[in-house]
């Protein structure tokens, strides 16, 4: 039995202050796991090890927390009976619920009748939270002045038209110049992390139940939008959305309604902003269709920036991750990349060299730290980012250069991969000391150190070239 419910739909932020809240006199609060343990011990009562007696003892709870993380650890049937699962072996004073699925509150509606309501509460876009927001633009957004300001006139509609429909802004111009940043500047100013949706990282199928939603232990847009912290939602590089799932966001547009197989959310008064590289705002209406682009309330074109305004940039992203550093970590090589194309080239001290494609180091979400970049049998020489193969010279603390280019090396698939050897090193304690482009060496007949097979001992540097520095 279960004396009090309580269902909340927002975010975790939201609902563990909820819990802090109602359970702050209680001595003893349980997690929903600890209880399905209980429910599969009198499933399995051979395989839990637990006695007969302690199987069907009645337990007091004075509460029970289940989270919206939670539903993907259990099987499909403890949703359909949920209410008769968690009540089998309980006697339960309050129930926390997050974020249930349809079966859950379905379940729990049919037996009970003692359900509260409660959900995370979002700033009202007023004229003064308007002027926040615009303020905190100008500051965590370089350039752009023009943007910012169609940015809250498309705002505006929400305090001044109240038809409680979402705000939806188109923001295109080229990589790096400040439409993500906008869009995690107004999310911060409205209260909370901002939930980014980015399409690109999807496989077609992994797409398709994303946003029309499998199995419930899966993640899915409306669950991710149901535990979004603030009313702002970045669906990143849009131009990269299939057009097979533009009839998901037609009513979400335009009504504020999203619906899949597991939850119904309610995004009234929710801000939509949505990326794209597009070079304007007759490219947007052509390739998304008029039916999507009547949806769109506003397109709004980010340019290219400065230079001074890019470096500033560079140091300021630079400095934080300088202060996220460990005291035994130093930044080896930076690559800055939207589309994660090229291949990474790698010349370690004893003269094998290693190539990877860039793509090998695509992840889904942000990682803290990269682990295992490259092999660690020998110290690294060079690390260089290759658009396309290009000569490259090699030198040896023992005088020997070799030139090759690197369609001679074989592209690896694993990041840590050891290479192949180009230039082998005949004294024990030989080293390969520097890499440099063809173009960028002195030496003057540098194609003599060009062997027809690699491995090779390279050249010695020759009387004429001996004095000539490398670079």
């Amino acid at each position: 039995m279960v004396d009090r419910i309580i269902i909340f739909y927002g975010s975790r932020r939201d609902f563990e202050e909820i819990v802090e809240q109602e359970t702050e006199d209680f001595e003893e609060v349980i997690p929903f796991m600890e209880l399905i343990q209980h429910y599969n011990a009198r499933l399995r009562p051979n395989e839990s090890g637990v006695g007969e007696d302690g199987l069907y003892h009645r337990i007091d709870v004075e509460a029970c927390v289940v989270r919206a993380d939670d539903y993907a650890s259990v099987l499909e049937h403890v949703l359909s009976n949920f209410s008769n699962i968690v009540s089998l072996n309980h006697d339960i004073e309050l129930l926390l619920i997050q974020n249930p699925p349809k079966r859950v509150r379905a379940s729990l509606e049919a037996y009970y009748d003692n359900i509260e309501y409660k959900s995370s509460k979002y700033p009202i876009l007023d004229r003064k939270m308007l002027k926040k927001v615009y303020g905190d633009l100008c500051e965590n957004v370089l350039g752009q002045k023009n943007c910012k300001q169609q940015i809250i006139s498309g705002l505006y509609r929400l305090t001044a038209e109240k038809k409680e429909k979402p705000v939806v802004l188109m923001l295109y111009g080229p990589s790096g110049v400040g439409k993500t940043e906008s869009a995690k500047s107004i999310s911060r100013s409205l209260g909370g992390e901002l939930l980014r949706v980015q399409f690109s990282m999807m496989q077609t199928e992994e797409a398709h139940n994303y946003v029309f939603g499998a199995g419930h232990a899966k993640s899915s847009l409306a669950k991710d939008m149901l535990g979004r912290e603030s009313n702002v939602i970045l669906i990143d590089e849009f131009d990269k959305v299939n057009p097979i799932f533009y009839n998901a966001f037609y009513e979400l547009f335009d009504e504020g309604k999203y619906v899949d197989s597991n939850y119904n959310v309610d995004l009234e008064d929710t801000i939509f902003l949505c990326t794209c590289n597009f070079n304007s705002e007759e490219e947007i209406k052509r390739i998304l269709g008029p039916a999507m682009y009547s949806r769109i309330g506003c397109c709004i074109e980010f340019e290219q920036l400065e230079k001074t305004q890019k470096e500033i940039i560079i140091r300021a992203w630079y400095d934080k991750v300088i202060e996220r550093l460990e005291e035994d970590e130093k930044i080896v090589y930076t690559v800055v990349t939207t589309d994660y194309k090229g291949e990474m080239l790698f010349t370690f001290e004893n003269g094998k060299m290693a190539k990877v494609a860039l793509s090998n180091y695509e992840t889904k979400t942000n990682r803290k730290k990269l682990i295992g970049a490259y092999g660690n049998k020998s110290p690294i020489c060079d690390i260089r980012l290759l658009d396309e193969d290009k000569d490259v010279v090699l030198m040896s603390d023992n005088n020997r250069v070799l030139l090759v280019n690197t369609e001679k090396i074989p592209l690896k698939a694993t990041k840590s991969t050891q290479g192949i050897q180009v230039i082998t090193l005949r004294k024990k304690d030989a080293k390969v000391v520097k890499v440099v482009d063809k173009e960028q060496c002195t030496v003057e007949d540098i194609e003599h150190y060009r062997p027809k097979n690699i491995p090779a001992a390279g050249g010695i540097l020759r009387g004429e070239d001996n004095q000539i520095s490398l670079i």
